[in-house]
């Protein structure tokens, strides 16, 4: 049975490139069976062994190699089968409640919006099919070879000493390539989320009436684990390049895709971002400074905020700059003096707006305010700390009016911790949440969404995004990039 599930009835026992020449040597080098020609002469540098000899170690050592694949990677691999069926099941569970609420909405309206109902669910539909496609496909391909290592393992760990030894060599090599495969299909690697959202009624505009459907999905493309810092900030610079700042390391490294450093910014800073020209903007918090660099780090300007500290910036759709500052007491031990802010800036250090209070005038907006953001419909996105262990989302309107308060609402953690906020094109807000360990997606009105990026044991940090390209930076140092789809 063996045999014939690895194909070995076909195995070459002459070398294909040298006529009647036997295969008697393995190359080590190419991982491939060779001849006495081959290796005179392709293979002449090549580090190669008999295939006596070579066997005499894989059958000493393949049974044990068999028992370590089936006790360490089989199990994660069977878990992570569970897990793309649950991730079908969620997409049927979803499907159904958005199903249902457009149906609920349907009776409110007059027949002649029926069709536009239809359509919505039709669209719903397709994205959750296409989602289950996706997941049905990876579980399929996982779960075959997961079965044939399975097989393979067993066979090789039961009949290592009877097996023909050219048989051996090759089910040894086709089981690690399966192996190497297998450790590919990887769950955390595939998000794909559709959400309805339900619209409010207005005559002029149907499409509104009904709503606006949400698919939102997001595929790792890159893995950088250089690092084991934590990350403090990832600011994109293209849709290759992104600028990250570290914890222990004030100066910030331009990264590639792939992880390999560009270039490193001498001057030690806390944040930065880089405004259209191409100038970088540091943030010295030590310094209690605001400096513009050109890229080749000769300062243009240097504007002071003493005697507060500036802490995280963000850039606007104008090309000015948001800016959090604090004083020097205690963070969450507020007092009438206290002055926590978010002001927007010139380039030049000309303060055009300062949030601060509410429309009272009295009443503060913030506890710690640390990452701000402006989102393409000029709210000011700002992520406010209430404690060491708990935060907020307070959007407000580019005139300082609160528009919406967001603390986790309706998630099942009781503990909301925001990290970092981001605003992809249309308006939806990201946050990095350190309870949920994903990034949590909002509406431009503060409905929750979904959630992306979620690991069991990665903390998501900081996020970026340009184009279709989401970078996200966690708290042991991996900064992760994905292909946002919305």
């Amino acid at each position: 049975m063996a045999t014939s599930l690895y194909k070995a009835q076909f195995t070459l026992k002459i070398c294909e490139n040298h006529d009647k020449k036997e295969l008697h040597a393995y190359c080590k080098t190419c991982d491939k069976k060779v001849c006495t020609t081959c290796i005179k002469e392709e293979h002449s540098s090549h580090d190669w062994e008999t295939i006596t000899d070579i066997l005499r170690e894989k059958k000493h050592s393949l049974p044990e190699e068999c028992k370590e694949i089936r006790a360490e990677k089989l199990p994660g691999l069977k878990k992570e089968l569970d897990r793309f069926e649950q991730k079908q099941q969620d997409e049927d569970t979803r499907f159904e409640r958005n199903k249902s609420i457009l149906n609920g909405s349907r009776q409110r309206y007059i027949d002649g919006i029926n069709k536009l109902f239809d359509d919505k669910i039709d669209v719903c539909q397709q994205k959750s099919e296409a989602a289950k496609q996706m997941y049905t496909e990876k579980h399929e391909g996982l779960k075959q070879k997961v079965e044939y290592l399975d097989m393979v393992t067993t066979a090789l760990d039961k009949d290592i000493n009877t097996l023909p030894d050219h048989d051996i060599l090759d089910m040894e090599k086709e089981m690690r390539d399966e192996l190497e495969k297998a450790l590919s299909y990887f769950v955390d690697k595939y998000t794909s989320t559709t959400v309805f959202v339900p619209g409010q009624m207005d005559v002029q505009v149907l499409e509104n009436m009904i709503g606006e459907i949400h698919s939102i999905s997001a595929e790792e493309t890159n893995d950088i684990d250089k690092y084991s810092d934590m990350i403090t900030s990832v600011k994109h610079v293209s849709e290759t390049n992104a600028w990250v700042c570290f914890n222990d390391d004030n100066h910030p490294k331009l990264l590639d895709r792939s992880g390999d450093e560009l270039k490193v910014i001498k001057t030690p800073c806390y944040d930065l971002i880089t405004s259209r020209c191409g100038d970088i903007v540091l943030s010295e918090e030590k310094k209690r400074i605001i400096s513009v660099l050109t890229q080749d780090e000769k300062t243009i300007t240097t504007f002071d905020t003493k005697p507060l500290y500036p802490t995280l910036i963000s850039k606007t759709e104008n090309d000015d700059i948001l800016v959090t500052l604090v004083d020097d007491g205690d963070v969450f031990d507020l007092v009438p003096t206290s002055r926590r802010i978010v002001q927007r800036m010139t380039l030049t250090g000309k303060v055009l707006h300062t949030y601060e209070f509410r429309e009272d005038g009295k009443t503060r907006l913030f506890t710690c305010p640390t990452r701000t953001t402006e989102n393409k419909n000029k709210d000011v996105c700002v992520i406010n700390w209430l404690s060491v262990d708990s935060g907020e989302l307070v959007v407000l309107h580019k005139d300082g009016r609160v528009k919406f308060t967001y603390r986790g609402d309706g998630l099942e953690s009781e503990k909301f911790f925001p990290y970092d906020v981001e605003c992809d094109v249309k308006c939806r807000i990201l946050l990095a949440d350190h309870y949920s360990k994903a990034i949590h997606i909002l509406s431009s009105e503060g409905m929750y969404l979904c959630q992306l990026c979620q690991y069991e044991q990665l903390i998501p940090f900081v996020v970026s995004i340009y184009g279709d390209n989401l970078w996200c930076g966690f708290h042991d140092g991996k900064v992760k990039v994905y292909k946002y789809t919305y």
